[in-house]
């Protein structure tokens, strides 16, 4: 008797330790199993009912839609793969990746710009040193500041869509040029913003990787000086609009954390200012041909750009979102 009830017992516990759960799949049949381990990526199980030892199976998070635990919890995996069993409204954190937040990102990048120097001020500069083959270099090094925001179109997470904001002063030998004598000199730098669009779509299972192309309005003022026969002249720019197109790929390390690569072409022109010409030494602006034309100095921002850059993320909710 006693045997018996022993074994009715020991029955009665390991039929709850191996107690069924199901596993609801985005496409495809429930899965009766028994949960072994689980993380923000995927959760390993074994088939119920298969006798030991059994195989163990894994699943990725984003394929699962929910979880039906056999004492009752169910863990929706319905937004972005990020499983809730209770009731309590999600934070704006936990809606990453979701069309319910705004990412709102904070960063730096390294800018690198390969100028195209054949403009007018190439043909001015060989003009004043009397040398056809003298050159104008460039400081291509500049690190911008950027400011995003961007949000999820669809509920898959495939896609993103957003704008951007990017701040940067060139550096002050952006430009620069030097005769041999030392009497002529140039040094030009920018100061850009410009207005970006940007679309993403994702690359991989974890969707954290997204090829990104990236449409955007440029505005610059150009400022810095040229000298002539030893005197300096400062000189600025008017506004210079252009614009630029870039492709690259987001890789979302962390929710707060996001790296971005872009390699693209920059178009903008930037032309002399009148308000800054160097009238009282004789000059009343500076021609691309002087005596010849009456064009104003006219500088080329245009040229091959790569950037890379490192970000920081906060999050708010869409109005109307509680669950």
């Amino acid at each position: 008797m006693k045997i018996t009830l022993f074994s009715m017992l020991f029955l009665a516990v390991a039929s709850l330790i191996s107690a069924q759960d199901t596993i609801f799949v985005k496409i495809g049949q429930p899965i009766p199993a028994v949960i072994l381990n689980k993380n923000n990526t995927e959760i390993s199980y074994k088939k119920y009912g298969q006798p030991e030892p059994a195989a163990i199976y894994s699943i990725f998070v984003s394929d699962i839609s929910s979880i039906h635990y056999q004492d009752g919890i169910i863990a929706d995996y319905s937004q972005a793969g990020q499983a809730r069993t209770d009731n309590n409204s999600p934070s704006a954190i936990e809606l990453a990746g979701t069309m319910k937040a705004v990412r709102w990102s904070f960063g730096v990048s390294v800018d690198y710009f390969n100028r195209n120097v054949n403009d007018d001020l190439l043909v001015f500069w060989q003009n004043k040193t009397g040398d056809n083959n003298a050159t104008i270099d460039a400081n291509p090094v500049s690190f911008p500041i950027i400011l995003k925001m961007g949000m999820m179109l669809g509920n898959t997470g495939r896609n993103r869509l957003g704008d951007e904001l990017q701040l940067m002063i060139t550096p002050v030998d952006a430009i620069h040029a030097l005769d041999k004598n030392g009497l002529n000199e140039i040094k030009l730098r920018n100061f850009y913003y410009n207005i970006t669009l940007f679309y993403g779509h994702n690359l991989n299972h974890k969707k954290s990787l997204y090829a990104i192309i990236e449409p955007g309005l440029d505005m610059g003022f150009m400022s810095g000086y040229i000298k002539l026969n030893g005197i300096e002249y400062n000189i600025s720019g008017n506004l210079g609009v252009g614009f630029h197109t870039a492709l690259g790929a987001d890789w979302i390390i962390s929710r707060r954390i996001m790296a971005s690569g872009r390699a693209g072409y920059r178009l903008m022109s930037v032309k002399e200012s009148h308000e800054n010409s160097a009238s009282s030494t004789g000059y009343s602006s500076f021609y691309v041909k002087p005596g010849v034309s009456e064009d104003l100095l006219k500088v080329k921002w245009n040229g091959v750009y790569y950037s890379f850059g490192l970000s920081w993320s906060l999050y708010s909710k869409l109005k109307g979102t509680s669950k």
